[in-house]
């Protein structure tokens, strides 16, 4: 080793950075530049100077594209400055310079897949990391679990951080993600148990404390929720437990309240994007669209501007000679729902792309004219003159009484025959969804135990499950129910099942903007505490097939599935 090399490595040991640039800098010795370049890049890195030391890893990989470590910790400042595009891409390539598997390179990668919401890519990248040696395995299994549940598989985040809990058994991330699986799938037995654990750690914990509120809800004693929640206002001043509040008091029917404790949210913090969001959807309720609109745009978008961050975002400009990115939304419901707003701007744009989840593109594929439907490998290398968020629209062509989104996509016939052969035509045939995802913000208020349909069920009726996923508190009833099981199928077969129904009911989930999209008959069961396009405030309607069964107090179904009840025997003729 040079003798440079020494004086600079025992300077960074010591954490001598000046010291060790110093001495970068006044080196002569061209045969080790490509090292010295790469040291100056983690001196610059240390010292949080992103840019500069961007620019020094990219002499390094320039000076001799073999020598791996720059590429290293190019990584790792795309990673810290959230550039996942860029570490994705560097991940890579590590990959094809290293001759035997790195774990660590792996996991990197796996970590910036994770980051972007690619979260099969992650999976398949951190299972890998699984086979080798790598030493930080409750972080591995961790993060396999958070993928998991970005993925809509339950069971293997829930498998995952029970082994992850095995390194450390009073880990409060760990038991904190566990006490929130159980409380939303529905295992009260599960979530009391880690809620005393986490109680025996460290009751202090703010996120054991914000989340007692959500177990005390679970239990039913929204009061002490929300006494729970003033208390932690009260002492920490905490933002997230006035959006909770505001959520409780909103669950409970006191809007007034609700948006009060947002505006003294917004009050000390002013910044708070999801608070600002929070607002916004308070203006939505009430009927005021202009001001809904704007703070609408404080939410978080699927694809986050990191990954088109050149594009100009439309705002209203003249589009005549320009091309426009639109991207998805966050809830599929979002987007069966909005995409009618695609009809407004085709005529005043040159070209519209729609980015779409792949699990979707074979419903919209091909549905409207002029617009090209895209997955993400199909846009990311592509220029575009704009890019606006599907939700961003509604700020431009939102009006209430705007055409119906099952107006806009005509289906074929294909899948419909194809599942024909199993319905019996004797009786008529219901399908059913009464749960979304397990994790979705508003799941615990919206989802009802299947339990509870035991009226509806038991009427001379063939009933079908549509679920995607299925709740632990459903699985015994469902087995020991007359429900015929059509869980998980693909998007284009659950369109051919919905085709041969007679009805749907569903809560407020995908497959019932689905449903209504496929022109059929569809009853929603609608929360006391809905989501603002089902508010009583201007009667807005999306759907022209669907009718509204709304609960009239908080976490009471009784009323809506007596009316159903009434409503399906009148309609199908049953004494």
């Amino acid at each position: 080793m040079a003798e440079i090399l020494k004086k600079i490595i025992n300077h960074l040991n010591n954490n001598n950075l000046s010291e060790a640039f110093i001495l970068c800098e006044n080196n002569k010795d061209k045969k080790i530049d490509h090292i010295i370049l790469n040291i100056k890049g983690v001196i610059l890195f240390k010292e949080q100077k992103f840019n500069l030391a961007k620019i020094e890893f990219l002499n390094s990989i320039q000076s001799d594209k073999t020598f791996i470590d720059p590429y290293k910790n190019l990584l790792k400042l795309n990673l810290k400055i959230q550039d996942f595009k860029s570490a994705i891409e560097i991940g890579k390539k590590i990959l094809e310079l290293e001759i035997k598997k790195d774990p660590i390179s792996y996991f990197n990668l796996a970590l910036a897949y994770d980051l972007n919401k690619d979260y099969k890519k992650a999976i398949e990248l951190y299972k890998t990391v699984e086979t080798l040696d790598f030493k930080e395995k409750k972080i591995l299994f961790n993060n396999l679990a958070k993928c998991f549940l970005g993925n809509q598989n339950i069971h293997e985040a829930k498998n995952y951080y029970l082994k992850a809990l095995e390194f450390d058994q009073d880990d409060k991330i760990i038991i904190n993600n566990l006490l929130i699986l159980f409380l939303r799938i529905g295992d009260r037995d599960k979530a009391e148990y880690y809620y005393k654990k986490a109680q025996e750690i460290d009751e202090n914990y703010i996120e054991f404390k914000l989340n007692k509120s959500e177990y005390l809800l679970s239990r039913n004693k929204i009061d002490d929720a929300i006494n729970h929640l003033r208390k932690i206002i009260n002492e920490t001043k905490n933002y997230v437990a006035y959006t909770k509040l505001s959520k409780f008091y909103s669950m409970i029917g006191d809007s007034e309240k609700s948006e009060k404790i947002i505006d003294e949210a917004l009050n000390k913090y002013p910044n708070q994007k999801d608070l600002k969001c929070t607002k916004g959807i308070h203006y939505l309720k009430k009927g005021e669209f202009e001001k809904g609109w704007e703070f609408y745009e404080f939410r978080d978008s699927v694809f986050k501007d990191n990954l088109f961050e050149n594009l100009k975002t439309w705002s209203g400009e003249d589009l005549k000679d320009s091309t426009i990115l639109v991207t998805s939304e966050q809830g599929m419901g979002d987007i069966i729902q909005f995409s009618k707003f695609l009809i407004n701007l085709s005529p005043i744009c040159k070209k519209i792309d729609f980015l779409l989840f792949d699990k979707l593109l074979p419903i919209f594929k091909k549905q409207f004219k002029n617009i090209n439907i895209c997955s993400k490998n199909e846009v990311i290398n592509n220029n575009y003159d704009y890019k606006i968020s599907l939700g961003s629209l509604n700020r431009y062509f939102f009006k209430e009484k705007s055409s119906n989104s099952s107006d806009l996509i005509n289906f074929s016939e294909e899948k419909k025959k194809n599942w024909e052969s199993i319905f019996n035509n004797k009786k008529k045939n219901i399908g059913l969804t009464w749960s979304g995802n397990f994790f979705g913000p508003k799941e615990p208020t919206r989802s009802i135990e299947l339990k509870k349909l035991d009226k509806l069920i038991n009427l001379d009726l063939n009933f079908y499950s549509l679920q995607n996923e299925i709740w632990d508190r459903d699985k015994k009833y469902l087995s020991n129910s007359n429900i015929i099981d059509l869980s998980n199928q693909s998007f284009a077969d659950i369109i051919g099942i919905i085709q041969n129904l007679d009805l749907i009911i569903s809560t407020d989930t995908f497959f019932l903007h689905l449903a209504c999209i496929c022109n059929k008959e569809t009853w929603g069961l609608i929360s006391f505490d809905a989501d603002w396009r089902w508010y009583e405030y201007y009667k807005y309607n999306p759907y022209k097939t669907l009718k509204i069964y709304k609960q009239t107090e908080y976490n009471n179904w009784n009323e809506v599935v007596n009316s159903i009840y009434s409503d399906l025997k009148k309609k199908f003729s049953i004494e």
